[in-house]
């Protein structure tokens, strides 16, 4: 069973799903809407250090780890 979660971003949906028993509680992060809509599965300690990443980019305090040109 999903359970759609309550989230204060914009056009970001969360829904909790069970990923088994090796991985438990789930999060699936949603964005964009019908065909152009994009979707990441994470455990919740994935979402945990992704978290903590996007709090250090929300900050100004990201490093690189590779640059494009």
């Amino acid at each position: 069973m999903a359970t759609d979660l309550k989230t204060q971003t914009e056009g970001v949906a969360l829904t909790r799903f069970y990923g088994g028993a090796d991985k438990g509680s789930c999060v699936q992060v949603t964005v964009g809407y019908g065909l152009t809509c994009s979707s990441v599965r994470l455990t919740r300690e994935q979402a945990a250090t992704l978290a903590a990443d996007l709090q250090t980019f929300a900050e100004g305090k990201e490093e690189a780890d590779y640059e494009y040109n």
